[in-house]
């Protein structure tokens, strides 16, 4: 999860959490391993795309490195994974520890990630910070034994534990007992990247052919069963019933992009529904300040980007209660939270902010003011270097 040549948008949060710190005054390399891809696959384009990204590169001032391990396929072979990527990058780690001299290191997601950098802090004897996003605690380690027996130990044996939500946190505490507890640091935004546009607006509605005055719900995210796509697909079928005039502007890729459009087809919603596929992370503002309403409704999360990022440009959002989202999202205030699953209550709040634009606008402002008082660069910068002096502090006794 970090940007690269074949995939700029990968990983952004991370790219901007390693800013924000560097813009503190801390020196900062980033370590990114890469499956390495045989020449046999090399004309699959999955797998291809890796092959474009040079070993190391420089993004806003950061030294990036791609080395490469052995990754099989599959989600089965996930666990393993955590010591494919130890034996494949220890040589290279070795030179740049030895070249950079770090005081920390700080892996994000348990697995594989966290569980080398156990390895390594074994190896180097530097200490190890690890950043939970989600699914490495919600989705990996319950697909088998292994992983959450690896997870565990990630989350018992890590200097400190990083959060990305308190119900992440909550459920991290379920599978282990960390050393020294988890500590909740919330990703930023960029409050002036992130913020209503009226050009964007007016000239991206032009470009789709979305009149001025009809509403528009959008959604930004992985094209995935899990991400409750199916049921945002059923339930824009009945409120343009009652909104003859309700678009939906659909950004992202994903495995299940093929099943819903032809879904979307086959219900002669095409017309209604725009299907813009991955896009760049400076393009997001424009396309949500181009929508009304951010629809999200995931079965579980850690607590997304899009939705913090949505509020930022004044949008009211609608998701599912699950993971962090209600710490951002207050219902009734900013947003309105439902049921995963639940298509007649997403689709009752879809008509309820349709009917009432004057809600939408409370709810939009409310949510920016939320942003500026929980969710900067700035005051993630300083919560990750609290959390580094800690963990230094305590390997000095």
């Amino acid at each position: 999860m970090y940007p690269r040549v074949d995939d700029p948008i990968s990983g952004n949060f991370i790219h901007y959490n390693a800013c924000s710190i560097r813009s503190k005054g801390l020196d900062v390399i980033v370590f990114t391993p890469l499956p390495y891809v045989p020449i046999f696959l090399s004309r699959i384009e999955k797998y291809s795309r890796y092959m474009k990204t040079p070993f190391e590169s420089y993004i806003s001032g950061i030294h990036v490195f791609y080395p490469r391990y052995l990754r099989f396929p599959g989600a089965a072979f996930h666990p393993f994974s955590c010591y494919t990527m130890y034996y494949g990058v220890q040589g290279i780690i070795k030179k740049l520890i030895h070249d950079f001299k770090p005081h920390i290191l700080h892996a994000h997601t348990a697995t594989p990630d966290g569980y080398v950098g156990l390895l390594l802090r074994k190896k180097f004897g530097i200490p190890i910070v690890v950043n939970l996003h989600g699914s490495d605690i919600n989705v990996y380690p319950h697909r088998d034994y292994l992983t959450f027996r690896l997870t565990g130990k990630v989350i018992a044996g890590a200097n400190k534990i990083i959060a990305v939500s308190k119900a992440l946190k909550s459920a991290a505490e379920r599978i282990a007992r960390p050393q020294s507890g988890i500590e909740v640091v919330y990703t930023g935004c960029d409050l002036e990247r992130f913020s209503f546009n009226e050009d964007d607006r007016v000239t991206l509605r032009e470009k789709l052919g979305i009149p001025s005055d009809s509403p528009v719900l959008i959604f930004v995210g992985h094209i995935l069963k899990a991400k409750g796509i199916f049921e945002l697909l059923e339930a824009f079928l009945i409120a343009r019933q009652k909104h003859g005039n309700l678009h939906l502007i659909v950004v992202g890729d994903g495995e299940d992009s093929f099943t819903l459009k032809q879904k979307a087809e086959a219900a002669q919603l095409s017309k209604w529904i725009h299907f813009l596929g991955a896009r760049s992370h400076d393009e997001i503002p424009g396309w949500l300040s181009a929508a009304d309403i951010l629809v999200l409704p995931s079965w579980y999360e850690g607590l997304p980007n899009v939705v913090v990022e949505a509020m930022a440009c004044k949008r009211p959002v609608i998701a599912t209660r699950v993971g962090g989202i209600p710490e951002a999202v207050e219902d009734g205030k900013s947003g309105i939270l439902i049921e995963k699953g639940d298509v007649g209550a997403l689709t009752s709040a879809i008509s309820l902010l349709i009917s009432e634009p004057a809600k939408r606008v409370i709810m939009g402002l409310a949510g920016r003011q939320i942003v500026e008082q929980m969710f900067t660069w700035e005051k993630n910068a300083e919560k990750t270097i609290a959390v580094y002096e800690e963990v230094l502090r305590n390997a000095s006794r």
